[in-house]
């Protein structure tokens, strides 16, 4: 906030900011993409007030502040708002110019603005009184240092050195320029373009932005740390009424093209519809339409729906699975809080609705405002549970016919989630775009990061934007059942073996490796689904509509012999269809339940 450049190169502006701050003042946040008044804005973050000093826009309107105006004055706080609170609500405006005329700042300290908007470039002064707004000539390179901290001859000093620099350099870029506000007068720890004052004031950052056509990037280098972070930003033109019409009739007609031509994505009925008809029959032969209540006696409903999470896992091997916590939906703040910090020591943990539905309403927390904001949301009882940050997950379907000793696995599935990679040149809007799966979560990707899309990744970095496995939260599901060895088998029928009551469903696993996995070591059951589990190795897109109706068909079979034996052998009794009928209509009151909170 203390020296400040700005060098045009053809079609490129170079703006760049030298931080000088007293030592006692808490670290900047590095740069990262977000959204202000409905606009995206690149920008670090004050450590102490949380506003900022240098930014750039989606639209490629850039400024950076300096503290004081003409004079330095005398600090006579309290003052009404930080400057750097000021300067992004000013930077945010559709129209800045006319924000910074509009815009009422008594009681604020005074400070200068230096604003490339478009091609222009403007010098905003406040001096504690009056507002003074001078344009300047945008092809021409200059320097400000800021009048609280160098007086009238540090000032020419620094302007001959950066004279000398800009007349010796050919072409520029962002490396050159940093090294210049690097190094420029390094001799003079009092007023080089880097100062250590007796350790009190010092310079504890860099931050330069580079615009050019399409793309701003900002390279923030931490002094004090020793750390430097490059960031992007995507400058987008203003879209005209046809242009935006266009683009919504684009989306539709994609999207309808990718679910028509990719069965794994048609609703659920559309799949199921025609095997209706094998079900009613095998209910016929079951003289119930129940028939899978008895599959699971531990379980309620047998696990084919309304069954709640919390009962599944007290009846799990207890280190088999996360850390859970119930919450009753009427939970107050204060209690919820008190037992979080008794239960987990950090962040981040799972949030899921205690009864669940195909991954509705699950949300990764990562402090206690998004825990409060998933409370006040929530009309239903809901988990908070360890997140597990083991790399692979999986879900392997097992079975056991009552009465023998071994259970079976009947099928595997990957799961690839959803994350993109960077190419240096694309935002992440832009990946997600690029792939026909991720495609169909754009809306939802869109409402949950926001401004946070237009980040441009570098080459090679990957970024996760839905941290389960959820073939509807974009998940890639890969079958994997060939990897069902007789060690796997038997280390997942000895887990199954010690849950009551169970002998058909799928459990959701994280692990380590696939190696740990077949020994029963570093994985964890993130879910157990139990009736109503579908083989969900049959949405792996190599896989055609008739072979999924096979596996399902299987699979239907299994949990009949299984429905059949405990109904005949154990004497457990089918479901009434009065109580069937009930449970029904609970679940679809409960889907919408669950639709409104998501």
């Amino acid at each position: 906030m203390c020296t400040v450049s700005f060098i045009p190169d053809g079609n490129n502006f170079f703006i760049t900011s030298n931080r000088d701050e007293k030592v006692t003042r808490r670290r900047a946040v590095p740069p990262s993409t977000v959204c202000v008044n409905g606009t995206n804005i690149l920008c670090p973050a004050d450590g102490d007030a949380g506003g900022s000093w240098i930014a750039v826009k989606e639209n490629g309107d850039a400024a950076v502040l300096l503290n004081g105006a003409f004079t330095r004055h005398e600090p006579a706080p309290p003052y009404r708002e930080s400057r750097g609170i000021v300067f992004s609500r000013l930077i945010a405006s559709a129209q800045p110019v006319e924000q910074l005329r509009a815009e009422d700042l008594c009681g604020i300290a005074p400070f200068t603005l230096v604003l490339l908007t478009g091609t222009k470039l403007f010098e905003f002064r406040w001096d504690g009184v009056e507002k003074h707004l001078a344009e300047l000539n945008a092809s021409t390179a200059q320097i400000w240092s800021s009048v609280t901290l160098y007086d009238a001859a540090a000032k020419a000093q620094r302007e001959q050195w950066f004279r000398k620099f800009t007349d010796g350099a050919a072409t520029m870029d962002t490396k050159k320029i940093t090294r210049f506000h690097r190094f420029a007068g390094q001799e003079d720890q009092r007023n080089g373009l880097v100062i250590n004052r007796e350790n009190g004031m010092r310079t504890v950052s860099i931050t330069s932005i580079h615009i050019k056509p399409g793309k701003a990037g900002m390279t923030y280098s931490d002094l004090v740390e020793g750390l430097e972070v490059s960031s992007a930003i995507a400058i987008k033109k203003d879209l005209t009424k046809k242009e935006r019409l266009f683009n919504q009739v684009s989306y539709r007609l994609r999207r309808t093209a990718i679910v028509f031509f990719s069965w794994e994505y048609w609703p659920f009925h559309f799949v199921y519809g025609p095997l209706y008809v094998y079900w009613l029959w095998l209910s016929l032969r079951a003289r119930s339409f129940f028939f899978f209540s008895t599959a699971n006696p531990g379980i309620e409903n047998a696990g084919f729906t309304l069954e709640r999470k919390s009962r599944i896992y007290a009846l799990l091997p207890g280190t088999s699975y996360p850390s859970t916590l119930f919450v009753p939906m009427n939970e107050t703040p204060d209690a919820l809080l008190k037992k979080r910090t008794q239960y987990f020591s950090t962040y981040p943990l799972i949030a899921k609705p205690d009864i669940g539905e195909r991954g509705t309403g699950v949300k990764l927390l990562h402090s206690d405002d998004d825990l409060m904001e998933y409370r006040n949301n929530n009309r239903i009882d809901f988990l908070l549970q360890e997140f597990i940050d083991y790399p692979c997950e999986a879900g392997i379907f097992y079975y056991r016919i009552p009465g023998e000793s071994k259970g079976r696995i009947s099928g595997i599935v990957g799961k690839e989630l959803l994350g993109v990679t960077g190419d240096g040149t694309s935002t992440i809007e832009m990946l997600i775009k690029k792939e026909n799966r991720f495609f169909l979560q754009w809306p939802v990707m869109k409402k949950q990061y926001g401004a946070m899309l237009q980040t441009i990744l570098p080459a090679g970095e990957s970024k996760q934007l839905v941290p389960y496995g959820n073939h509807c939260r974009g998940a890639k599901f890969t079958d994997l059942s060939d990897k069902a060895t007789l060690k796997l088998q038997n280390t997942i029928d000895e887990l199954c073996s010690q849950i009551p009551g169970f002998y058909y469903g799928r459990l959701d696993i994280k692990y380590r490796s696939w190696e740990e996995l077949c020994d029963g070591k570093f994985f964890s059951i993130i879910e157990l689904n139990g009736a109503g589990s579908e083989p969900t190795h049959i949405y792996d897109p190599k896989h055609s509509l008739f072979f999924a109706w096979k596996e399902i068909v299987r699979h239907w079979n299994i949990l009949y012999r299984i429905g059949m034996r405990n109904q005949k052998k154990a004497g457990v009794r089918f479901m009434k269809t009065s109580e069937g009928l009930r449970m029904l209509k609970e679940h679809a009151r409960h889907r919408r339940l669950l639709e409104i909170h998501e």
